[in-house]
């Protein structure tokens, strides 16, 4: 059947306008994010703590919104942030002198390791190193000896920069107390932003701005929220696999798989690295093969099950926009760029779906190339790929 020109018209101008208003959003939110750039390159500590203290009044925001229903906002404010710290040093007791104690050992180890690596290499346990090229094969002997004097040269400047490191210490300690404090402000004067940013739009436009804020106070709220629990289930997951294959230093490398996994995905590779070559060096290629199948079912866990049930109904992005995300705040602001870049990602798709038409396309004005189901059986009247026509069964004729 021929299609409606009209039809046809208005689709075509819809998607023309669609597509330029997105160009428009990306070109413009670029200039921004250029200038934001080179104006955090210059206020380092500034950018930190506004990012840490966003993220901090983020976590916290549920749970002082729901005591400030019954108590004043100082006095919720200060229930929450005062319980959290109380969490926060009880657990600091207990795990503190724990990896302190692995973290001395691993370093007083680091000989042993070492040694146990380079005749991994050179036993018979992997007959192929011995028929790789000489220079492949004497780097590959050498990189356990390459790491280990890293390690310790760094170790050995660390304490020897015993004023440096003081004065790094009291900048840290600034910067954790700073970020806090700004949190606080920002949850005591978030309504007040609000009400002026509102008060200096037309009227006709603030309920439309509403529920934009609104959806974006979803995706950032949600991402961390989110993020954070993630992070802390991926680094007790990863405790529990190495201390259940007796791989030492897991309450180490545990903590670090779940520091690491702030930035999303991140955290499960992190910690396999050091958990496989530890495991690898001390436990043998057995136990180090079922190390890396307890990884890989954590990162797919991870990603197929834990983070699209927490994080995903919030900020809603594909996962190519993700990667892509974090390559690019990765290049633009460093760790803290990989940190926020997929709540930047969330926060743009909200702009985009508010600068769509407001009619869906139907499949036979996009005319797709790739279908999510077969081809032959999408509705060419729906809006999704993945939905198919209705066959309405035929009833079979009468015998007789």
């Amino acid at each position: 059947m021929q299609r409606d020109p009209d039809r046809r018209r208005r689709a075509l101008d819809l998607r023309v306008t669609f597509w330029l208003k997105v160009a428009a959003l990306l070109v413009l939110s670029w200039l921004v994010v250029e200038r934001i750039v080179h104006y955090l390159a210059h206020v380092g500590y500034a950018a930190t703590i506004a990012v840490g203290g966003v993220f901090v009044a983020y976590m916290f925001y549920p749970i002082v919104r729901r005591l400030n229903e019954r108590l004043p906002l100082w006095a919720a404010i200060g229930i929450v942030y005062l319980s959290f710290a109380g969490v926060l040093l009880l657990a600091a007791a207990v795990l503190v002198p724990i990896l302190a104690i692995d973290a001395q050992q691993f370093v007083a180890a680091l000989p042993k390791l070492e040694r146990n690596a380079q005749a991994f290499f050179n036993g018979p346990q992997m007959p192929f190193v011995s028929r790789l090229p000489p220079d492949m094969h004497r780097s590959l002997v050498e990189l356990p000896t390459t790491i280990g004097s890293w390690v310790q040269q760094h170790t050995t400047l660390w304490i020897g920069n015993a004023l440096g490191m003081l004065v790094s210490a009291l900048a840290l300690a600034a910067i954790f107390v700073a970020i806090p404090v700004a949190s606080v402000y920002m949850l005591v004067e978030a309504e007040g932003m609000k009400r002026t940013f509102l008060g200096m739009l037309p009227e006709k436009r603030r309920d439309h701005m509403k529920n934009i804020l609104s959806e974006l106070d979803g995706v950032f709220g949600g991402f961390v929220r989110g993020q954070m629990l993630i992070a802390l289930t991926v680094g007790i997951m990863v405790t529990a696999m190495l201390a259940l294959f007796r791989v030492p230093y897991a309450l180490l490398i545990g903590v670090w798989a779940g520091i690491a996994d702030i930035v999303p995905y991140l955290g499960a590779v992190a910690g396999a690295i050091p958990a496989v070559a530890i495991a690898l060096v001390t436990n043998g290629l057995g136990d180090a093969a079922l190390v890396v199948a307890g990884f890989t079912v954590i990162n797919q866990l991870e990603g197929n099950l834990i983070a699209p049930r927490i994080v995903g109904h919030a900020v809603r992005v594909s996962p190519l926009a993700v990667i892509f995300g974090l390559l690019i705040g990765g290049e633009l602001f460093g760790v803290v760029g990989m940190v926020i870049a997929v709540p930047v990602v969330g926060a743009l798709r909200v702009l985009i779906d508010n600068v769509r038409p407001p009619d869906e396309l139907t499949n036979a004005e996009v005319e797709p190339g790739l279908t999510k189901a077969p081809q032959a059986d999408v509705d060419p009247e729906a809006t999704s790929t993945t939905e198919t026509t209705t066959v309405e069964a035929v009833p079979a004729p009468a015998i007789g």
